[in-house]
Parts: structure tokens; C-alpha cells; sequence
């Protein structure tokens, strides 16, 4: 007598303890955050605050490509999760929960630099705008509504 395995049966690699999630799951709900995070962050889609700043700030340019790269690290951390769902060797039951933990983490972070990239932008903004002391073109920051710290 031999056990039948997932494989032999035409099932699917990769089970869970959620009987109906697989790998695709996964990495569909994971890539629907990251999208929804990344539209959300685009002015013309959503309402802004927006700050006029007398002079380029550096710190805000970081700030601003450091929360899109943790954007983009949720959108890969969704892929390899359901990578790692789809490998030869069977995942432990509670993956597919862990790769979406770690994907809300990133966006949960994303929104926390954005915020503080905010609360800059209006300490900034608060100082006394002096005629020709400016840059020659101020710079606008826009300040994108997130989920977590708004």
C-alpha cells in the first residue's frame, strides 16, 4: 500500500492550512495591496495636501523614494512568497499568512515614511515665506493620504 501524494492525484504542490489558498492566492492578493499603494499615491488619483517649500529638500527626495521602494519590496515579497508556496518541498500550513504578514508589514512602513515625509513638508512650509529669498522655482511637495497614519 502506497500513500498518495497532492502531486499523484493532479493536486496542486504548496497545501495550506486553508485548504482552497494556493500560491496565486498569495501572490494576487499581495500584488492588489501593492498596486492599491502605489495608485493611492499618486496625486491625480486620490486628494492631496499639498506643501510649498522655499527650498529643495534632499531629505523629503529620500524619504519619498524610500517609501516607493518598500512599495515595490511588498509587490516582491508577494511574488517570492508564492514562489516559495509553489516549491518541491512542502511549505509549513502557516505560509501563506506569514508572506502576507510581511507584505502588510512593508506597506504598514511605507505609510509610517510617508507621514513623517509629511509632518517634514509642513514644519518646512511653516517658515516665513521672504520674497526672493526662495529658490528660483519652489519646490511642491504633495502629501499622499495613506492608510495607517493619516
Amino acid at each position: 500500500m502506497t500513500a498518495d501524494t497532492a502531486e499523484q492525484r493532479g493536486g496542486r504542490r504548496g497545501g495550506t492550512a486553508w485548504p482552497g489558498w494556493r500560491a496565486e492566492h498569495v501572490v494576487g492578493v499581495g500584488a492588489l495591496l501593492g498596486v492599491a499603494a502605489l495608485v493611492e499615491r499618486i496625486p491625480r488619483f486620490v486628494p492631496a495636501r499639498r506643501y510649498l517649500l522655499c527650498h529643495a529638500s534632499p531629505t523629503l527626495d529620500h524619504l519619498t523614494l524610500t517609501a516607493l521602494g518598500l512599495v515595490l519590496a511588498a509587490g516582491m515579497a508577494a511574488v517570492a512568497g508564492g514562489v516559495m508556496m509553489q516549491s518541491r518541498r512542502a511549505p509549513g500550513r502557516a505560509l501563506p499568512v506569514v508572506w502576507l504578514v510581511v507584505v502588510a508589514a512593508l506597506l504598514i512602513a511605507a505609510d509610517g515614511v510617508d507621514a513623517h515625509g509629511e509632518a517634514l513638508a509642513a514644519q518646512q512650509a511653516a517658515t516665513v515665506f521672504t520674497e526672493g529669498a526662495c529658490d528660483y522655482i519652489p519646490q511642491e511637495y504633495t502629501a499622499t493620504p495613506g492608510w495607517f497614519f493619516w
